[in-house]
Parts: C-alpha cells; sequence; structure tokens
C-alpha cells in the first residue's frame, strides 16, 4: 500500500506535530477532533511551523502555501478516515479511550486502511483487540517535537502483518526520519531505558542528594546526555511521563513506581514547559 491520505485523532502537540511532517513529505492530512477549538489550536500550531519553516528558508512562502492546502480538518470521526490510507490516533495515554477510538475507525475507515496508534507505552495487541482486522494494527510512536525528532519506534502487535509493517516503513522513510521495529513490551525502547532513568532523576531529588541544576549537570557532564534529565522531564511533559511510570509499574512491578514529586507536580497541574512550571519555571 502507498499510504497517500493520512488521518490524524488529536491535535495537540503530538498530534498537530504529525499532521505536519507528514503534509511536508506531501501527503494529504485531515485532522480531528471533538472540538472545534482544539481543531483551531492545533491548525495554529501548524501555521506558526510552516512560518518557522518559512524563516528559517527550509521551504519557500509559495511552497509554505502548498504544504497548507494539504490539510482539511473534521469533527466528525466517520468522516475524517472515509477515505484514509493510514490512521494515526494520537490522544492522551488511556487505554479505553484509545480502544473506543479504534473500534469507530474499524467500523468507517477502508477495510485495508492502516490504524496506528502514537502511544509511548500502552499495549498494541490491546489496542487491536477491538478492531476487526486487527493484523492492520501498529505503533507509530513520534517523538516530541515531531518536526525535529529523527526517531519513530515501528511497533508490531501480536496480529500485526508484514504487510502492514513494511508500509509502515515506508511512510516513515517518505518522512525522512529512521524506523526502529520493536515487538509489542511495555514502554517499547527507548521509554523503556528513558522513563526509569528520568524517574530515578527525580528521586535523588526527593531524597535531597543533590539539587536539581547538579542531578542535571551530572547527567549532561558525566552521561553526555544533550540535557539534563529533569529539564528532559519537563520537556517530555510530567503528566506523560507519569502515565509511562505507571504503565510501566502496572506490567513490570514496583521498581517503576512514580516519585513523590512528580506526581505531586502532576496534581498540581505543573506539567513542565507546555504549562509554563515543571521542575523548573519557564
Amino acid at each position: 500500500m502507498v499510504v497517500q491520505n493520512v488521518t490524524v485523532i488529536g491535535t495537540g502537540a503530538m498530534g498537530s506535530g504529525i499532521a505536519y511532517v507528514t503534509a511536508v513529505a506531501g501527503m494529504n492530512v485531515t485532522l480531528v477532533d471533538q472540538k472545534q477549538e482544539f481543531i483551531d489550536k492545533g491548525m495554529e500550531r501548524i501555521r506558526k511551523m510552516l512560518m518557522d519553516g518559512i524563516d528559517k528558508k527550509k521551504m519557500s512562502p509559495a511552497e509554505g502555501e502548498k504544504v497548507f492546502h494539504r490539510f482539511k480538518t473534521e469533527l466528525d470521526m466517520a468522516a475524517a478516515v472515509k477515505d484514509a490510507d493510514l490512521v494515526i490516533e494520537a490522544v492522551y495515554e488511556n487505554m479505553d479511550v484509545k480502544k473506543e477510538i479504534f473500534n469507530k475507525c474499524s467500523a468507517s475507515a477502508p477495510s485495508d486502511a492502516l490504524l496506528a496508534s502514537n502511544t509511548s507505552t500502552l499495549s498494541i495487541t490491546e489496542i487491536a483487540s477491538v478492531v476487526e482486522k486487527p493484523e492492520r494494527v501498529l505503533g507509530l510512536h513520534f517523538f516530541n517535537p515531531p518536526s525535529a525528532m529523527k526517531l519513530v519506534e515501528v511497533i508490531r502487535g501480536e496480529k500485526t502483518s508484514d504487510t502492514t509493517i513494511e508500509a509502515a516503513l515506508a511512510y516513515v522513510d517518505k518522512l525522512n526520519k529512521t524506523a526502529v521495529v520493536a515487538k509489542d513490551s511495555p514502554g517499547f525502547l527507548v521509554n523503556r531505558v528513558l522513563v526509569p532513568v528520568l524517574n530515578e532523576a527525580v528521586k535523588l531529588l526527593d531524597e535531597g542528594v543533590a539539587s536539581k541544576d547538579d542531578i542535571d549537570k551530572a547527567l549532561v557532564l558525566g552521561a553526555n546526555f544533550p540535557v539534563g534529565p529533569l529539564k528532559l522531564a519537563d520537556f517530555v511533559g510530567l503528566d506523560v511521563a507519569l502515565a509511562s511510570c505507571r504503565t510501566l509499574e502496572r506490567t513490570l512491578g514496583e521498581a517503576y513506581t512514580p516519585s513523590p514529586s512528580l506526581v505531586r507536580l502532576v496534581d498540581e497541574g505543573k506539567l513542565g514547559i507546555k504549562t509554563g512550571e515543571g521542575f523548573y519555571k519557564y
């Protein structure tokens, strides 16, 4: 299958970023969300990314206009997916919500359309359990921000077909990104390693072992991290980090139990860069 028409469900930072890189690569994109205000915010993010691309001479104004005209928006999910070659779900990390979405997509999308989740930790096999022809379901885990990050994890569920994986790899290649393929396992590759590192850094802070600045400085200078783990957690989103910890805790045990400060900050609505405050203020 050649992917040309892509529907992205969810217009937050990840959804709009995935939509942007897909349209820049020459594909048509339909964005769908529950409310028009969410769609409007997503399209505003995309406009800003396009303007940044033009300002940085990555594309001409004429090319930017062409990209912008590849977008459509929809409030009705059935209408949004009816002509899709690929559907990418990019909503928050809740299995029940994702199953509901995939059940609707299964009923409304073409029978050969690929159905992908951008989940960072949840089981692709479980998501696929509500889908007719689960062999077309897979994970496409992009990293934040999708416009800059070069990696996409391609996740094979228990019933995902080779044909589905091959089509997904071709799509990722068209985006000029690098794919790694992993089987359906908690946290997949990157988060299986990264989330415990972030959580352990917060535990050091909770225990008073060192200041947040020194914890971050230690990992940057001692382990060659490009940015410290606490700043990285702020960038990823503390709510995302917490959801990942809890998923890993449920599946792999108490070694992944989230640190008290991570839970407290999320409860206080301090989610990192996107809210202006997390471990640091922005």
